[in-house]
């Protein structure tokens, strides 16, 4: 019965990173990124092969440097 905004206060900021108000992606939780329109990512996660997420605009910069630790 947490929002997403309360999860992320509660999660280790090494393991998940919030990508957009839908979701919260796992470092080990996807398959692939491909460059995506206006600037975004396409999430192939591992879980379920036929939905893939989307990282926002606004978190790009920051999803690539969660990546790169």
């Amino acid at each position: 019965d947490y929002t997403l905004d309360q999860l992320v206060e509660m999660i280790d900021p090494s393991k998940f990173f919030r990508i957009n108000r839908k979701y919260i992606l796992s470092i080990h939780g996807f398959n692939d990124i491909i460059s995506y329109s206006n600037n975004r990512l396409k999430i192939h996660l591992k879980h379920d092969s036929t939905m893939d997420a989307i990282v926002s605009r606004e978190r790009v910069s920051d999803f690539k440097k969660w990546l790169d630790q």
